[in-house]
């Protein structure tokens, strides 16, 4: 019998991926100011969508899924601010323009399956992948308060994601429906990752 696939620290499965450097605060500072913005801002397009959802089960899930999204942007505002004792360039202004674009490209979409790509095949991976790098940049001692929220928040996020892809493929009825969430996910994936991904780091910082 073949064995049962491994996972690694973050439950995902897979081959354990190799340790990264331990990163600078102040790049952790900008990134976590960007975790900020972004929770707020999921947090604000799940919230909007709860009234005009058709569906009673995925209205359930994004009105509480919403709810996830502003109790992170909490724990991760409480590591602000920067801890390194230098200002966070990419903090406010320069980011929320850059992704401002995405964000309104996630948020105006027409039915419930095309609300569900943008949330989850994208925002809800790419989050997943910017936490566990996140979490594989810290070290034990130093940033211990630092991974307890990041794993606190990485195991939130990836039940909300496998919540969310279980009702995303529950909506995919025909061979038209594939095409068209994979059309959406690589036109927001590459909006998204133009602006740098959800971490900031963009395609350069891919493991």
């Amino acid at each position: 019998m073949a064995a049962p696939p491994s996972f690694g620290d973050h439950g995902l499965p897979g081959v354990d991926a190799p340790a990264l450097p331990r990163l600078p605060l102040i790049e952790i500072d900008r990134r976590i100011a960007r975790f900020v913005w972004l929770e707020r801002r999921r947090f604000e397009v799940l919230g909007g969508w709860t009234a005009s959802v058709p569906e009673l089960d995925v209205k359930a899930m994004v009105a509480t899924q919403s709810h996830h999204h502003a109790w992170h942007a909490s724990l991760w505002e409480r590591h602000l601010p920067h801890r390194s004792g230098e200002v966070v360039s990419d903090g406010a202004g320069s980011f929320q323009d850059r992704l401002g674009a995405f964000v309104d490209a996630v948020r105006s979409t027409g039915d419930t399956l095309d609300r569900l790509v943008g949330a989850y095949r994208v925002l809800g991976a790419h989050a997943v992948g910017a936490y566990s790098r996140l979490l594989d940049g810290a070290t034990a001692v130093p940033d211990a308060a630092l991974a307890r929220t990041c794993r606190l928040v990485l195991s939130d996020q990836l039940d909300d994601w496998r919540r969310g892809e279980m009702a995303l493929q529950s909506l995919l009825g025909s061979g038209a429906d594939v095409e068209r969430a994979g059309a959406r996910q690589a036109r927001l994936e590459a909006l998204l990752l133009d602006e740098g991904g959800f971490d900031g780091v963009g395609a350069a910082g891919r493991v």
